[in-house]
């Protein structure tokens, strides 16, 4: 694969894209992240790096490559750190991690609210008939004792 690599490198500078054959460029190219800095996609980073890489991924393309075969060559070269959406277990963490952590918040937050809320006196004081009695006795100790009647 290398040497035919080397042979498209060749060739690359005088490639004529069809419309189909330029968009999985741009594709790829949005798939992977520029390894120089790991901060930005192929396609946007300024890098010379970058430029390398687009250069390589419109030289596949032409010779016919498949999205697939390109990103396990930059893989092999780099690792999975290349990819810009992770595969397998790491994306299913990644994109559901949110979710799962909003769930728990708000269930949280539900529970928490629900135990600070004020109880409903009234019943409460419908139910216990002796605390209610207390109650009204001491208030009115209380307003005897400050009205000093």
């Amino acid at each position: 694969m290398k040497a035919g690599l080397a042979a498209v490198f060749f060739v690359s500078s005088a490639v004529v894209l069809s419309p189909q054959q330029a968009a999985e460029v741009k594709n790829v190219e949005e798939s992977l992240v520029a390894p120089c800095c790991y901060r930005q996609s192929v396609a946007e980073h300024p890098s010379d790096v970058a430029e390398q890489m687009r250069e390589e991924i419109t030289a596949m393309v032409a010779s016919g490559e498949s999205r697939g075969e390109i990103i396990q060559h930059y893989k092999e070269l780099y690792g999975e750190r290349i990819l810009i959406v992770p595969e397998g277990k790491t994306h299913t963490f990644l994109f559901t991690l949110p979710f799962v952590m909003t769930a728990l918040g708000l269930g949280f937050l539900f529970l928490w609210l629900r135990a600070r809320a004020p109880t409903d006196a009234g019943a409460l004081l419908a139910a216990n008939p002796q605390l209610a009695e207390a109650l009204r006795e001491r208030f009115r100790d209380e307003v005897a004792r400050q009205t000093g009647d």
